[in-house]
Formats: C-alpha cells, structure tokens, sequence
C-alpha cells in the first residue's frame, strides 16, 4: 500500500494535461473577450439594416393602400402592427420629411438608421408624424374633409 501512494509516474502526463487544458481554457476565453463583440457587430449591422427596410417597405405599402382606396369627403383609420425591437433596441418611425423628401426615416435609439421612399405619394397628401415602436396601439389616420 505504501507503493501505491508514492509512486509518481503518471503524476507529469496528468499535470501536462491540466496545465495545457488551463492555458487553452484561458487563451479562447481572453481571445472571446477581445473580439467577441467584433464578431457579432457585422451580422447584426445587416439584419438590422434589412429588419428597417422591411419595416419602412410596410408602411410605404400602408400608406399606398390608404392612397389608393382614400374617401372624397370622408375619414379613414389603419391600425397596424410593427415589431417592438429591431437589433433588440426600439426604434422611431418619421414621417415628418415626406412632404420635402418623399421619405420614412427609421432611426434606433443608437442611432442606426435607414430611409424608405414613400412612392410620390406625399405631393399629393399631406404625410406626418412620428411613432415609437415601444407604444402599445400604432394607427394611421387620414380626413379628407380638411
């Protein structure tokens, strides 16, 4: 029995092993660290990107639909629905440009940003406002009696 606890032959391999696993362990965690952000910065730049313009596409379509079925003398109202979170930030939706520059401008609170023409729509009706996505109930309205 006093053999069996002095003997240190696998007692090296056993420690390399541990030593070895430590400094790679240590290595990918310093190297995620370093870049680990670097890494997941361009693939949500482009969804980001392409999340705006989806939503900026929908609204053009909105506003073109109320366009094309608008009342003479009359009220008509859309309720619809966006995302709350793009990029896991919310986000505002401008229209205030479209009377100049035909335009909804997208922004993040970070200040990601993307603009959508609205179809020359906006020379023809008056087009404005601005929206939160973090607001619970989102409604276009437009009274042609005015």
């Amino acid at each position: 029995m006093k053999n069996l606890f002095r003997n240190e032959e696998a007692v090296s391999v056993t420690m390399e092993y541990i030593i070895f696993s430590m400094l790679f362990i240590t290595l990918f965690v310093m190297l995620y660290m370093s870049f680990g952000d670097m890494l997941m910065k361009g693939p949500k730049e482009t969804v980001v990107q392409n999340e705006f313009s989806d939503i900026g596409n929908m609204m053009s379509t909105l506003v073109t639909d109320m366009y094309l079925i608008l009342p003479e003398n009359g009220v008509i109202e859309s309720d619809y629905m966006i995302p709350s979170e793009v990029g896991g930030e919310p986000y505002i939706i401008n229209a205030n440009l479209a009377m100049t520059d035909q335009i909804f401008e997208l922004k993040s609170s970070s200040g990601k940003e993307t603009s959508v023409t609205i179809s020359g729509i906006a020379t023809t009706i008056l087009i404005n406002g601005t929206v939160s996505s973090s607001d619970i109930n989102h409604r276009i309205s437009y009274d042609s009696r005015k």
